[in-house]
């Protein structure tokens, strides 16, 4: 006899990399702790800001995309299981974000916003750009392939948006 499951697959997916992805955002709180002395109120410009927004982007803009689409047999399951990734990756590191209270000044904002926000501002619309890379390219969308064309597409915007970032933050 078979034990009955009682998450449907793709919400298991989901969640399963939701968790993992919000633990490897939580690296970007753990750069910026390393990054600089006690009093942390900016980030550093320039190439260094990249770095520390790094793991955010690759945890919450490519491998919360990738995960449940090379895991899905359906298209809907690959979608519905991105979905459920972001929410629980983007509110897990949030709330550990906000816990750390690490706050940093944003000049073309001119206020202080903390650091979790500002990662999840730049990771979440290359996430939502990387899974239209891979249903809109891929005949199937769901499985190996299309996540291979999600990650590289989540890659190439997320370097290009960490870059943006990292001069004019």
């Amino acid at each position: 006899m078979v034990p009955r499951r009682f998450l449907l697959p793709w919400l298991r997916r989901g969640l399963e990399a939701g968790v993992i992805c919000g633990l490897l955002a939580a690296g970007t709180l753990v750069a910026f702790q390393l990054s600089r002395p006690a009093p942390r109120l900016t980030l550093p410009n320039g190439i260094d800001t990249s770095l520390i927004l790094t793991p955010a982007m690759v945890a919450l803009g490519i491998l919360a995309v990738s995960y449940p689409t090379f895991l899905a047999a359906t298209r809907r399951e690959a979608v519905y299981g991105v979905i459920a990734a972001l929410f629980v990756a983007a509110d897990g590191f949030l709330l550990v974000s906000l816990v750390a209270r690490d706050a940093v000044m944003v000049h073309p904002l001119g206020r202080s916003l903390p650091l979790g926000l500002i990662a999840l501002a730049l990771a979440v619309p290359v996430a939502v750009a990387a899974t239209l890379i891979g249903q809109l390219t891929s005949p199937l969308g769901f499985g190996r392939s299309t996540g291979l064309r999600s990650t590289l597409g989540g890659a190439a915007l997320g370097l290009i948006a960490v870059l943006i970032a990292a001069y004019t933050i």
